[in-house]
């Protein structure tokens, strides 16, 4: 048994999503790989795919942890709606992701041997419906021990979950007694600063005159990126979309993702989507794409790995002898090779060209930083988010994300804030990426003064092309007809006030942006509210995606958010211009 105290620090990163989802046709060859290039990488690993006990390499410490599946395999053994042999490669094939994300051993070996394991003891092989009682079990066991099962355990069912019965009651269970942590073990995103600074850097930087090896070397990173944030994709999806995805019907433009249908005995379950219709240039993008990297022969992937540059000399990788062409087949683009393309452009686009700094703990300062980066599987808890925000039914953003039931996907809704925060900082945000590149040597509080000065032109200086001056209560208008197009004058275009008004009158401004926030706060809350309904009330009609009255409520609630966001930028734009006029002095 572990200690507690290590437990809890190696359980540090664990996520309770997957990358990847089960395939039967893939995962096992994609498992093997990645067994393979553990073999190769790590002396004291042993981890042939066929042996019921594994051992993985402790880098530095000269030990290794096991993974056992034999106890697996008798825990489910009686349990007859499950294909033991079957159950087994699912979680063999399971424990291969863990390995390829990057999870250290303890920490594999502490998911599978201890929290699934655990939980496969306690459900009698998934046969125990007395949910009660389950989570009777589970609630008395330690915080770290009930942590670390409920990890595991909603981490495999993110993994696989289509079963001849439903485990949609386990994942309600798990959910509803998850240890809550005083500090978040995981960030379902990284923080919205980040995020933007590397939306902004990938814009730029594709808007410049790219190189044919720069273009053919980032393009998987750009597409992923434009792609995922759209429809909720896991990396696996994104990397294995096939090269003949696009097609065109009725004037529309769509793709095809590597998505199966969910067979007859589950037909009662969501049925996810795998055409999708995509904005037209990103088609013409893709088409650019494929046409461009033809040249480079057989890919059965959509991103051709062999057109991508090994370096910025122009070698590429060769379908020839050497470990690299043993370990990989060279016609597939991997969810593994991705990962490391999406590392290498930050190290290459957006700390080494655009100067962004990474720093885990960022202190105020006139640098460009971030304190974390993204990871592959980010884009798809950005883009569920983003479907809620807009006030998308829960099945219909279930069908978009590949998720067969509710309950797989519930757990999104709670983020809204997340994507709310991203775009009033992308609104107000006074980042100029040239500012931070090696073209311009600017640095943010310039920035910020022009942005200033832009104010008191606006607003203070700006000649009205009228003489006329209606007083109000705070300032004063200039369009004679005083045809209000906001409900409030601070916001208007026609508004202007004298700087000596602007000084006395910060304390309004304050109150005005205090209670835009918690307007804000309201509208979002007020949402989440109406998706938790829904998904507590699944089998009400009322709450159904086939009731009108429901999708007009969750249009009206969202665009109830847009109003608060737009108020709350205006307000908050002018108080950054007020703060620099009143430090000018």
């Amino acid at each position: 048994m572990i200690e507690t105290t290590v437990l809890e620090k190696v359980l540090d990163t664990i996520n309770e999503y997957n990358e990847s989802h089960f395939d039967l046709k893939e995962s096992t060859g994609e498992a093997k790989a990645i067994l393979q290039s553990e073999m190769e990488s790590h002396e004291l690993s042993s981890c042939n795919y066929e042996e019921l006990k594994w051992f993985l390499e402790v880098p530095y410490e000269s030990k290794r942890e096991s993974v056992v599946f034999e106890d697996i395999k008798n825990a489910v053994q009686f349990n007859k709606r499950i294909n033991t042999n079957q159950f087994i490669d699912i979680v063999k094939c399971w424990t291969a992701t863990l390995i390829d994300e990057g999870h250290n051993p303890q920490r594999i070996s502490s998911i599978v041997n201890e929290g699934f394991q655990t939980f496969l003891n306690i459900s009698k092989g998934l046969t125990d419906t007395n949910y009660d009682e389950l989570a009777d079990v589970m609630v008395n066991m330690s915080d770290s021990m009930r942590r670390n099962l409920c990890t595991a355990m909603l981490n495999f069912f993110d993994y696989y979950n289509e079963f001849d019965f439903s485990v949609d009651e386990y994942i309600s269970i798990i959910h509803s007694i998850k240890p809550k942590s005083e500090k978040s073990v995981v960030r379902i995103i990284p923080p919205s600063r980040d995020i933007l600074i590397f939306s902004k850097v990938l814009e730029d930087y594709f808007s410049s005159n790219l190189s044919k090896i720069e273009y053919l070397k980032w393009f998987p990173v750009w597409l992923w990126w434009n792609l995922t944030n759209l429809i909720p994709m896991r990396p696996s999806e994104y990397c294995s979309i096939q090269r003949n995805c696009l097609f065109e019907r009725d004037g529309k433009f769509y793709i095809k993702l590597p998505r199966h249908k969910i067979k007859e005995v589950n037909a009662r379950r969501i049925q996810v989507l795998d055409e999708i219709s995509i904005p037209e240039n990103l088609y013409q993008e893709i088409v650019i794409y494929k046409y461009e990297t033809d040249q480079f022969g057989k890919t059965d992937t959509l991103i051709s790995y062999m057109s991508i540059p090994k370096t910025f000399k122009g070698q590429y990788w060769l379908p020839t002898e050497g470990t690299q062409s043993k370990r990989l087949n060279p016609h597939r683009f991997t969810n593994s090779i991705f990962r490391e393309e999406l590392k290498s452009f930050y190290k290459h686009v957006v700390f080494d060209k655009y100067k962004v700094i990474l720093n885990r703990n960022p202190l105020d300062s006139n640098e460009l930083t971030i304190s974390q980066q993204l990871k592959p599987g980010d884009t798809r808890h950005i883009a569920f988010v983003n479907l809620n925000r807009q006030g998308y039914h829960p099945v219909e953003i279930a069908r978009l994300g590949g998720h067969i039931s509710l309950e797989a996907q519930n757990h999104y809704f709670n983020h809204v804030q997340n994507y709310v925060d991203l775009e009033i900082l992308e609104l107000v945000s006074t980042i100029d990426l040239e500012s931070f590149s090696n073209k311009i040597d600017a640095t943010v509080g310039q920035q910020s003064t022009t942005i200033g000065t832009s104010f008191i032109e606006q607003f203070v200086l700006k000649p009205a092309g009228t003489n006329v001056k209606i007083k109000l209560k705070d300032g004063y208008c200039t369009d004679p007809l005083q045809n209000c197009m906001v409900e409030d004058c601070w916001e208007c275009e026609s508004w202007r006030i004298s700087r000596e008004e602007l000084s006395e009158k910060q304390h309004i401004l304050s109150t005005k942006l205090n209670a835009s926030k918690s307007e804000i706060n309201e509208v979002v809350e007020s949402l989440k509210a109406l998706y938790k309904s829904i998904y507590d009330s699944v089998t009400d009609d009322y709450y159904s995606s086939d009731n009108p009255e429901m999708r007009k409520e969750l249009i009206k609630r969202s665009k109830r958010i847009d109003n608060a966001i737009r108020k709350y930028v205006n307000l908050t734009s002018v108080k950054e211009r007020i703060e620099l006029i009143g430090n000018e002095g």
